[in-house]
């Protein structure tokens, strides 16, 4: 009789911690929102980068640019702008959110609005899409995401869009290190159920109340060719100007802010 009680208090024990584990377990949801808060939850940012591309393992391309973002009434934009070498200084990228993205070539004197269709194509030789440079990112309010598995060490999230009109990727596999809600890994299926590329990140550094990666890797799978992104000390909150989001800002060669 003692054994049946212990064996009944065993159970009841048991099954107490599985509804406690399940009351503690995060949504994908509450946990996109959280890197948010721990990695993009700033108004403003200023950075320049280094943008180098590999195909085959051998630099092909060593590029630096400044890129300005602003959360403008809940609306995401940025501007992006190549600083060197000289055959690429001047080219320009503007997001004004919205699906409304510009390109600037100097040589032409011309911007270039980006149709949906081209947004999915190759960003000036990396192997960033257009739209992959606006979706670093990643926001609930854009993206659908199910935890799909959690160990002690990490939770795995897949995404995806919630407008499906012009999407790329059929989803995406994002890894969060749960020591620090650090993004380390994503990875884009293509339409065939494929991994096309893989988003790594590196080095995560606080500046200030924020946190940042030093080093972002995208490598395409089909292709054996690679971008890797370096970030020097990016400013948070700082005071930009609507005006610096606009076509007119864009093809200026310097960018003042």
């Amino acid at each position: 009789m003692q054994k049946v009680k212990t064996k009944q208090v065993i159970m009841v024990l048991c099954l107490m911690m599985l509804m406690s584990f399940g009351a503690l377990a995060k949504t994908g949801k509450e946990v996109l929102d959280d890197i948010k808060n721990a990695y993009g939850d700033f108004q403003s940012q200023v950075v320049t980068m280094k943008i180098q591309t590999y195909d085959k393992g051998k630099l092909i391309n060593d590029r630096e640019v400044l890129l300005l973002t602003k959360n403008q009434n809940n609306v995401e934009k940025s501007l992006l702008k190549f600083n060197s070498p000289k055959d690429v200084a001047g080219v320009g990228l503007l997001d004004q959110g919205d699906g409304v993205m510009y390109l600037y070539l100097p040589e032409f004197h011309k911007e270039k609005r980006i149709a949906g269709s081209a947004k999915n194509g190759s960003f000036m030789g990396t192997d960033f899409t257009y739209t992959d440079l606006s979706l670093i990112n990643y926001d609930s309010s854009e993206y659908s995401s199910e935890l799909i598995k959690e160990t002690k060490e990490i939770y795995e999230l897949e995404l995806k869009e919630k407008d499906q009109a012009n999407v790329n990727y059929a989803k995406l596999i994002m890894t969060v290190r749960k020591s620090d809600l650090f993004p380390t890994s994503v990875s884009f299926y293509n339409k065939d159920g494929k991994v096309e590329k893989v988003l790594t990140s590196y080095d995560v550094t606080g500046y200030g109340k924020y946190k940042y990666p030093q080093k972002l890797e995208m490598e395409n799978k089909l292709t054996n060719h690679k971008t890797v992104i370096l970030l020097k000390e990016p400013e948070f909150d700082k005071d930009l100007n609507d005006s610096l989001f606009t076509v007119r800002t864009l093809q200026k060669t310097k960018i003042r802010y």
